[in-house]
């Protein structure tokens, strides 16, 4: 009989469930809504509902499965969601109440090292065990990779590579309430802040446009990459004279410029990572999208119950 996982991505708006065999193949997917009335209450009880329908719509036999995983977007322990402002959650017992529900074993992860395990296990044509994964959004997230496993840290807080401080000449406040983290200038919403700070008004409106006007050989654009590139490349070139990893995987909608933005990215990176590690740094593009939660989520099963040694 075929062991089967399930991995799911508690988003804002969507959760996105689908279903694996061990090796990694995905059999099955689909999303329902994200109900955070009531602080999100009801979340565990739609879960499990929509999983019972999918796997008797699909007459699989829920015996086969393994287990659980669950990324959520904030902090987590072994027990529970420490916190998830988007859902309403504080110390939320989400791995009992599911266990309580489905008798299947559930374990959680935050969403962004549950994309950095994804990567890790079905993104990259090699079998690696340890990467950086840094995605850049709306802010800068992150997750490490240590020997196959991720770094969760002491308290629930390991891979916050978007809070790294750095320095600059202005002060910009930061949402976790600090100043001037990285994902202050390094993130989609920081390059455009600089590239209409550059501009005296507001030009663009997203980081397509602003590489957009790069093509077309605007200045201050390049000018507000090779600033938000520089911010980025310092804090990264730290962590990556701190590990030494296989790998660097770059994620989140600023990534999708591909080379218009990895290429100076590397450059960087070499300029400032030891010289042991300058120019030997395999850099690349996310490959799985947004699917990479589901297979993060589904991988740290594995990894929770050592049942595969890759």
């Amino acid at each position: 009989m075929q062991k089967k996982l399930i991995g799911i991505d508690i988003g804002g708006t969507t959760i996105k469930m689908a279903l694996f065999d061990a090796t990694g193949t995905m059999l099955d997917k689909w999303q329902i809504p994200t109900n955070t009335e009531a602080n999100g209450v009801s979340i565990p009880d739609e879960m499990v509902a929509s999983i019972k329908k999918r796997l008797a719509d699909k007459k699989q036999d829920s015996g086969e499965l393994l287990g659980i995983g669950i990324g959520v977007p904030g902090p987590v322990d072994d027990l529970v969601v420490k916190r998830a402002v988007n859902l309403g959650w504080s110390d939320f017992p989400l791995k009992q109440l599911m266990e309580k529900r489905l008798n299947i074993p559930v374990v959680l992860l935050n969403d962004a090292n549950a994309a950095a395990l994804g990567e890790l296990w079905q993104g990259s044509a090699d079998q690696l065990r340890d990467i950086v994964f840094v995605t850049l959004g709306t802010g800068v997230g992150g997750g490490i990779i240590v020997d196959g496993k991720i770094l969760n840290g002491r308290h629930a807080s390991g891979g916050e590579i978007g809070h790294i401080p750095v320095q600059s000449e202005e002060t910009r406040l930061c949402g976790c309430g600090n100043t001037n983290c990285l994902e202050c200038y390094g993130s989609a919403k920081g390059m455009l802040k600089t590239m209409n700070q550059l501009a005296g008004e507001e030009v663009v409106s997203n980081t397509k446009e602003i590489f957009a006007l790069i093509a077309q050989g605007d200045s201050r654009a390049q000018e507000a990459l090779t600033i938000t590139i520089d911010y980025l490349a310092r804090a990264i070139a730290g962590i990556l004279n701190t590990l030494d990893p296989e790998e660097l995987v770059m994620g989140g909608g600023v990534s999708e410029a591909g080379e218009a933005f990895l290429t100076p990215l590397k450059t960087a990176l070499d300029q400032y990572t030891f010289p042991q590690i300058s120019g030997h740094i395999q850099l690349r593009k996310a490959a799985l999208g947004n699917d990479a939660g589901v297979y993060g989520a589904a991988y740290q099963v594995l990894n929770a119950i050592e049942v595969v040694n890759v």
